[in-house]
């Protein structure tokens, strides 16, 4: 067997005129062994998942650490987590048989290249809807010369270390890896990676909101707190207190009552931040929002910006109870004793409701939604569009699949403050009008507010608590954003070895 650097003298070791049905395919051992050389970067007659990761960054195929590690267990036969010389030829030329096959079955006229028409033509005997600009879009990265054919070192080069297409998920058209070539030998357990991946981001979202939350919490009660004191005494024996007045009442109170609320806290934030991360994710993938028959939002920026929109609306809506329930609780008076999720829930029920809505009780859960949804729009679209992308940019200009915990954490954060300063006024108002307990009659509209704190405050009442907002959301934000992503990181290096 060859080492280190020479290839002489390799034996074949599968010879494929044997093989039926594939007698037109040749393997290519020379350039395999030049490519074992090339991946052995530590030149000690291995191929590692250290060193393939190195490789597919360098030449920019971001690949997850787990699909690397998948492969390294396909062809890893002695069992030791590397690849020997014999290992890795065995493994590619099995693997590239089955691209062959594969090739063959998409070049339908045997012409040796695959054209627009015979994809478009496999898609629809296969009863694959796929719009002809994504098909298009996805052929012309496979196409390095040009000439709007697929040839077979093309096809071959782009899909190295990859299993075949998967036509059928428009979401991971062309070089993301499918139960079918290299990942079939994993366990039926771990093949189902799809509802895998969805519950991992479910899980990972939820994680993230309750850390969060709970590192933030003494500084989310501290800008509740400051943002209504206008209206009535929380805490304390003044009003308009300042951010270090108003920490050294709640200390004085107790240091746990820094955490008051933080329980129906991360009852609200697990699925909140579950659904929200999730559905993010989601709509990025499949591109319903930006791309159906309605309309159509043209640009990467656009697109991410349009799909956090769409997220944070539908989030509001469905957990905007759990949140007036939340404010409730923390701007309860201490003196009178603590209040509960039960006893909140029942007072709001109980109070009168607007006449708009003939009083019906289940609308007193939805004060002050009306600039709640308006300010959560653009607060959503920034925080969740800008953390993406800036996500994205730094993955390719850094050339690694995960940037680490401190560039996450300061990508989430910074993207968080972008957004609140535009959308801290919107925020404020539906504040106030979630804590105000007083006679419906009396109950002022989103413009009376903002007309109120105009006129007794000046434009810069619009924007009080916004220190102490802006100090709790810089680590929440970032802090969430960097679990969300560090633990689906940690989950596939799990499942890789439960499974593996």
């Amino acid at each position: 067997m060859a080492k280190n650097g020479s290839n002489d003298h390799v034996k074949p070791l599968v010879d494929w005129s044997e093989v039926p049905g594939i007698s037109e395919y040749f393997a290519d051992e020379d350039r395999l062994a030049a490519l074992f050389y090339t991946l052995d970067y530590y030149k000690d007659g291995y191929v590692s998942v250290d060193e393939l990761e190195r490789y597919l960054t360098r030449k920019g195929m971001l690949t997850d650490r787990s699909e690397i590690e998948a492969i390294i267990a396909r062809g890893d036969i002695r069992k030791d987590g590397k690849l020997d010389y014999q290992e890795f030829m065995l493994f590619m030329l099995e693997h590239e048989r089955n691209l062959w096959e594969h090739f063959v079955e998409l070049d339908h006229d045997g012409s040796g290249q695959i054209s627009y028409s015979e994809l478009k033509m496999y898609c629809e005997n296969n009863d694959i809807d796929i719009p002809s600009d994504v098909l298009e879009d996805h052929m012309k990265r496979l196409d390095k010369d040009g000439n709007l054919q697929i040839s077979w070192d093309e096809f071959r080069e782009f899909n190295q270390f990859k299993s075949r297409y998967d036509f059928a998920d428009t979401a991971t058209l062309f070089g993301s890896a499918y139960v079918d070539g290299i990942i079939d030998q994993i366990p039926e357990s771990h093949k189902n990676n799809a509802s895998s991946g969805h519950l991992k981001k479910i899980l990972c979202g939820g994680l993230a909101g309750v850390v969060s939350r709970t590192c933030t919490a003494p500084l989310d009660r501290l800008k509740v707190l400051l943002q209504v004191q206008g209206q009535q005494r929380v805490v304390g024996n003044r009003q308009n207190m300042g951010a270090i007045q108003m920490l050294r009442a709640m200390w004085r109170e107790g240091i746990f009552t820094m955490w008051k609320g933080n329980l129906v806290n991360c009852m609200k934030i697990f699925p909140e931040n579950a659904v929200r991360l999730y559905i993010f994710e989601l709509l990025n993938e499949t591109q319903i929002v930006t791309k159906n028959p309605l309309w159509h939002i043209h640009g990467d920026k656009l697109s991410k910006f349009s799909n956090g929109a769409f997220t944070g609306i539908f989030v509001q809506t469905f957990m905007y109870p759990v949140e007036i329930i939340k404010t409730r609780i923390m701007t309860f008076p201490s003196k009178l004793g603590n209040m509960g999720v039960f006893q909140a829930s029942k007072r709001i029920w109980n109070e009168t409701g607007n006449p708009r809505f003939n009083g019906i009780p289940i609308f007193n859960f939805y004060k002050g939604f009306t600039p709640a949804i308006i300010g959560v729009m653009p607060f959503a679209a920034l925080e969740l569009g800008c953390s993406k992308l800036g996500t994205e940019w730094y993955k390719e200009h850094f050339q690694t699949k995960v940037p680490g915990f401190y560039p996450l954490l300061g990508i989430g954060t910074a993207s968080s403050f972008v957004a609140m300063g535009a959308t801290y006024p919107f925020r404020l108002i539906t504040c106030q009008m979630q804590a105000y307990t007083g006679p419906e009659k009396d109950r002022l509209g989103p413009r009376a507010h903002a007309a109120k704190i105009l006129k007794t405050e000046g434009y810069k009442g619009f924007y009080r608590g916004f220190l102490a907002n802006s100090s709790k959301a810089v680590p929440s934000s970032g802090i969430a954003w960097a679990t969300f992503n560090m633990t689906q990181q940690y989950w596939d290096r799990w499942s890789t070895k439960t499974y593996s």
